[in-house]
């Protein structure tokens, strides 16, 4: 198929000849051209495009056709025929290879196809035209723009090749493409990350150029670059006088966000809000303006201003959701809260969590947020108004544990690792997972064997092991401790816990030692009565008493609230294995008068008790050192008041009897009456029915004490009892007024029995009962019975009844 242009030509021939060429005149091949060149310089580039072709077809050999065609292409390009125009080029360029005009035509092709952004082309054809072409200005003008395509391909060591060569064609006053050069020098090199470089051209630019529009990029991109390359005082000097453009200055916002980042460097955060403060648009069109709000939030909230920082932070959390500042923005208010101790953190902190898990799951963010949850429930736990142990912190434990176990320690700062993983076996521990607690307590002693932490993991574990009572474990990780960290704060506590471990296992030599190492170490110990008691009460288990007695008053002295009744009992005890009566009696009085009862008293319940036997050979020495009262009072110690039965029979006797010599006579009956509840022995029974009569005689109950009187004599038929029983009904007969019947009876003993205590009483009882008759004759016969059958008897000191 025949091109479109020759096509065109065959028209406008046929044309011309049917109007008949008859007025057609013969011109020369110059007159030809000259006619085209006229009609191109009257615009009537159409018609001017018809006379090119003539002559091109007329005269294909004419020294003018290269410019014949040239000017063809141009009236393409005039009457908007641009394929015709690109055509008409790219045939001179093919077909006269070099030259000026192949220059020129390359050149029209090259500046087609940049304006249709085909760089790659626009590469091939502005090279053509540059080497080529012979008019300095317009080689000037091509060989940049051959440059600009490099860039624009991204070939920038080869753009700045030509960009050089450009500068050096001419001097700056003279070469209209100096500045433009010089711009793109200076920001190929920033692209190509050669920030030197790009600075060293921006400060050259910012000096010398008279294009305003280059001078203001040259000012803040060479600030901005002077600053990320550690010269603040030319980025100081840059960004100050980019701060006087204009307001409708395109960088004048540029500038300000440098200059905001600048003073944020220094950390002169009242400057970066001052230049907050000013308004503006702060780089609303480019991608730093949420960079510059955060840095803005951040000297607020250094500055102490936390309201205005949180609103900084929400603004730059609100606009940019999906990118890093407004990820970090998220995170800065969750900070601010969790300084505060805002009961909203934990809240918000889930809600940051979840939010960055959908748009950056890796986030680092993520892992600080929850370790902040984590914080906060650890230290409502620990200040729990309620108190270690209580529901509420148990449950602030447990909420902790969990926040921690959500953390991944890879995406958390080194200096937070060992920390959290502690606190988050310390929090389970507490929150009642305790084999959880001590895995993750397992695996911190593990890995920060050196932590400031590792002696208080130990002790947590050992605490832990200790209420899943495995000992063996507990007893390891004590042990351990107080052999690796022996500067510990935890040492006292554990040195404490190894002592008590080994009582626990009965190993008491252990037991001693490792109190006796604690008091060592810690002389003023605040388990100091805990020690001396343990260190006593082994000795006493060793039957070491004298040592146990010594250590037992210490541990009463040091700790009488605790320690105060156990070593009392104990010391009690100690004194009763040493037969030491006086300070048993001491320590056992002290210890039944001061020791509360157990529980409230409707439980019945009383105090640990001293063993009755112990009481019962306490009552007995008492007894026999005529200490009555106090026999009294330890005997009775051991009865309980609402079952009489409880208490054996002898203790009931030994108790009446304590209380008939203490002239306790209405108890005395009491004891004698239960007494004879648990005895069926004839002649314990007639003591006790003589004992109980004489108290009663002595409270002037009369008959009641005739009764026990009798009972007695049918209890006992003969012998001692029996007779002073019938001495007692005589007693009795005497103070009711019946002197005959007293005399009677006191007559009787002295008749049938002859004991050297009893009857010399008998007998002076009747020689009185007959004085007082009148019947002296009677009484001075038993006078003379008296003193001649008993003549060492002194009636002074056993005549009478003894009330």
């Amino acid at each position: 198929m025949p091109h479109p242009i020759i096509q065109r030509f065959a028209l406008l021939l046929f044309a011309w000849a049917l109007l008949g060429s008859s007025q057609a005149t013969a011109q020369t091949q110059e007159d030809a051209l000259s006619y085209a060149d006229l009609l191109y310089t009257q615009k009537q580039y159409s018609l001017a495009a018809q006379q090119y072709q003539l002559f091109i077809r007329e005269n294909p050999r004419s020294a003018n056709v290269q410019a014949a065609w040239l000017r063809l292409g141009e009236c393409y390009v005039q009457v908007g025929q641009t394929v015709d125009a690109q055509t008409t080029f790219r045939h001179i360029v093919e077909t006269f290879k070099k030259g000026a005009f192949v220059g020129t035509a390359a050149y029209r092709i090259a500046v087609i196809q940049f304006n249709a952004k085909d760089y790659e082309a626009a590469t091939g054809s502005f090279r053509t035209a540059t080497f080529n072409l012979t008019d300095n200005e317009a080689k000037l003008q091509s060989r940049f723009y051959y440059g600009r395509s490099l860039q624009l391909t991204r070939n920038p060591k080869e753009a700045l090749d030509q960009y050089q060569a450009v500068m050096k064609a001419a001097p700056p006053e003279t070469n209209p493409f100096y500045e433009r050069c010089l711009l793109e020098t200076a920001r190929l090199y920033f692209d190509m990350g050669e920030t030197e470089k790009a600075l060293e051209k921006f400060e050259e630019l910012a000096s010398s150029a008279k294009t305003q529009e280059f001078k203001e990029e040259a000012l803040v991109r060479g600030g901005l670059l002077a600053a990320e390359a550690g010269k603040p005082d030319v980025s100081e000097e840059f960004l100050d006088q980019a701060m006087k453009f204009s307001d409708a200055s395109p960088w004048k916002s540029l500038a300000q966000v440098g200059a905001v980042f600048n003073a944020f460097t220094r950390k002169d955060y009242d400057k970066v809000i001052q230049i907050y403060s000013l308004g503006g648009t702060y780089g609303a069109a480019t991608d730093s303006r949420g960079k510059m709000l955060l840095v803005v939030g951040h000297s607020f909230r250094l500055k102490g201003d936390l309201a205005n920082a949180l609103k900084l932070y929400g603004l730059v959390e609100g606009k940019y959701p999906n990118l890093a500042e407004g990820a970090e923005a998220g995170y800065r208010k969750l900070q601010i809260l969790h300084q505060q101790g805002a009961t909203t953190l934990p809240i918000m902190a889930e809600r940051f969590a979840l939010k960055q898990k959908e748009t950056d799951k890796d986030s680092k963010f993520i892992d600080m947020a929850y370790l902040m949850k984590a914080e906060w429930h650890f230290n409502q736990a620990e200040t729990s108004a309620s108190g270690p142990g209580s529901d509420y912190s148990n449950k602030q434990y447990s909420l902790a544990a969990g926040a921690y176990g959500a953390v991944r320690p890879q995406n958390i700062d080194e200096k937070f690792r060992s920390t959290r993983l502690y606190k988050q076996g310390w929090a389970q521990v507490e929150g009642d997972e305790k084999e959880k607690g001590i895995s993750s307590l397992t695996k911190f002693i593990k890995s920060y064997p050196e932590d400031p932490l590792a002696a208080s993991a130990l002790a947590k574990r050992g605490t832990a092991y200790l209420q899943l009572n495995d000992h063996n474990n507990a007893l390891g990780d004590f042990e351990k401790l107080v052999k690796d960290y022996p500067n510990a704060s935890e040492l006292e506590f554990s040195m404490q816990q190894v002592a008590l471990l080994h009582g626990n296992k009965r190993d008491i030599p252990k037991m001693i030692a490792a109190y006796q190492a604690l008091l060592k170490k810690f002389p003023e110990t605040s388990g100091k009565g805990e020690a001396h008691y343990w260190i006593g009460a082994g000795n006493y288990d060793l039957e070491k008493y004298e040592v146990a007695v010594s250590e037992l008053r210490l541990a009463r002295e040091h700790d009488r609230e605790n320690f105060g009744e156990k070593a009392t009992l104990r010391l009690a005890l100690a004194y009763y294995y040493l037969e030491k009566v006086p300070e048993l009696a001491k320590e056992a009085r002290f210890y039944i008068e001061t020791t509360p009862l157990i529980g409230p008293l409707s439980d019945k319940k009383k105090r640990p008790d001293i063993p009755t036997q112990v009481i019962e050979y306490l009552g007995k020495k008492l007894y026999d050192a005529k200490d009555y009262a106090q026999a009294d009072f330890f005997l009775s110690s051991t009865i309980d008041p609402e079952d009489a039965s409880k208490t054996q029979g002898p203790v009931w006797k030994l108790v009446a009897e304590c209380r008939m010599k203490s002239r306790k006579f209405q108890e005395a009956i009491v004891a004698f009456d239960n007494f004879l509840r648990q005895t069926q022995r004839p002649s314990e029974r007639a003591s006790a029915y003589l004992n109980r009569g004489k108290a009663q005689l002595c409270l002037r109950d009369f008959e009641a004490a005739q009764n026990s009187a009798r009972e007695s004599l049918r209890s006992q038929k003969e012998g001692r009892t029996n007779a002073e029983s019938r001495i007692l009904m005589g007693d009795v007969a005497a103070m009711k007024g019946d002197l005959e019947g007293a005399a009677r009876e006191y007559l009787v003993v002295s008749q049938i029995f002859d004991d050297r205590d009893v009857t010399p009483i008998a007998l002076t009882k009747a020689i009185n009962a007959y004085l007082s008759l009148g019947k002296r004759e009677k009484a001075d016969e038993l006078r003379n019975q008296l003193a001649k059958t008993y003549p060492d008897f002194k009636p002074s000191e056993k005549a009478n009844t003894d009330c």
